[in-house]
């Protein structure tokens, strides 16, 4: 970080205050997400494996890209800023889905050959792979070694909806598709062209930025490309709520990628997993507590 001295130090000290007023500001009218945002920090640092492993590409995703990018949600957050958020909770599930993938498929390999391995990661194969003799990792391959590829995706799969099994009533579906759905929905509201149908399947997930914007307040809320914090005003409620709302799925999702990863990589012992279900289970009841106080919010006070 730039040092505080000479003449940024006025530029600092005027951020500070527009931070502090924010955080009064979402303490007096959504006292709630900072504490929502907290756990998700507390999840990402809390279930860092015991035992080190260097050549863990999942490890190092999580403490050198998921940790940091966990606390610029809360950043956000106070900057009243919803695009900066949307772009870290995108990265923290997208880079837990590469590290998975590589200590799944590479066990053996060293960090950086990992790196160079999965340089091509794809999250849409990840979940499904449909069209067989695109272009696959590494460069053009012919259809037998795309059809290879989309096997291993396949397979750790259905490792990770089998390690995840127990959550399926729960999420009104399969763990990898969910998992996906939070993923591609973070990263409508990014691409300036996307179709948003606000469609997000299974029993917690039924609301998305599609939903919220278009049947709540009819647009997307402003993006905010700004130097300076922006002052919190009303009108920026609907962009906390939308930060608050995937922060939630985002925390989720990535506790059962650290599940799965566990599960089927490390073999963790029944201690680790319990605590990271604990986790899971407090994401969940957050996710149906939360969206029950949307609901009421946006049915009872017309915007």
């Amino acid at each position: 970080m730039v040092a505080c001295v000479g003449g940024l130090r006025g530029l600092c000290g005027l951020s500070c205050r527009f931070c502090e007023a924010n955080a009064e500001f979402i303490m007096s009218h959504r006292p709630d997400l900072i504490d929502d945002l907290n756990a998700l920090i507390g999840d990402a640092y809390g279930l860092v494996p015991t035992d080190h492993d260097a050549n863990s590409l999942f490890e190092f995703a999580l403490e050198r890209v998921v940790e940091p990018l966990s606390n610029y949600v809360l950043h956000s957050v106070l900057e009243c800023s919803l695009y900066p958020g949307l772009f870290s909770m995108r990265l923290i599930i997208e880079s837990l889905a590469v590290g998975l993938y590589a200590d799944w498929r590479f066990r053996s390999d060293v960090l950086r050959s990992k790196l160079d391995l999965t340089s091509g990661f794809d999250m849409g194969m990840f979940r499904r792979c449909r069209k067989i003799g695109r272009k696959g990792v590494g460069g053009e391959n012919d259809g037998n070694d795309h059809f290879l590829l989309c096997s291993q995706y396949n397979a750790l799969g259905r490792e990770v909806n089998e390690a995840l099994g127990w959550l399926r009533d729960l999420l009104g579906g399969d763990a990898v598709g969910f998992i996906y759905e939070v993923y591609n929905d973070l990263s409508k509201p990014i691409h300036a062209v996307a179709m948003i149908d606000g469609r997000l399947g299974g029993r917690y997930v039924r609301l998305s930025h599609g939903a919220i914007s278009l049947s709540m307040v009819g647009e997307f809320p402003p993006m905010r490309t700004t130097i300076m914090p922006a002052e919190c005003e009303e009108d920026d409620l609907v962009i906390l709520d939308l930060i608050h709302w995937d922060s939630l799925l985002t925390r989720l999702s990535m506790d059962m990628l650290i599940y799965a990863w566990e599960s089927i990589v490390r073999r963790a012992n029944n201690e680790e997993l319990t605590k990271i279900r604990a986790s899971i289970e407090d994401a969940i009841k957050r996710i149906n507590e939360v969206y029950e106080e949307h609901k009421r919010r946006y049915t009872q006070t017309p915007r």
